[in-house]
């Protein structure tokens, strides 16, 4: 079994999508644990600090789905955190 690794990401959410359960949809889809570890959401934005706990590849497939649901995925910091 791979090993888990932590990775934080900055997600900004365009006014379209302030409303919509994203991340929630993203744990139901794929099981990817999660941590808000800041957020700041009004109506015309949202940008949210989020810690992602999973394989690399599990990792990488939420921020791909991320994407996919149009919004702006940038990293916290540049360092994986093996766990």
């Amino acid at each position: 079994m791979a090993a888990n690794v932590t990775r934080k990401v900055w997600l900004t959410f365009p006014s379209t999508q302030t409303k919509e359960a994203i991340i929630c949809d993203m744990y139901d889809k794929l099981r990817v644990r999660f941590n808000i570890r800041q957020a700041s959401v009004t109506k015309e934005v949202g940008v949210i600090a989020l810690e992602l706990e999973s394989t690399r590849e599990k990792i990488e497939e939420a921020l791909e789905y991320f994407k996919s649901r149009g919004l702006t995925v940038e990293p916290v910091e540049l360092d994986v955190v093996e766990g």
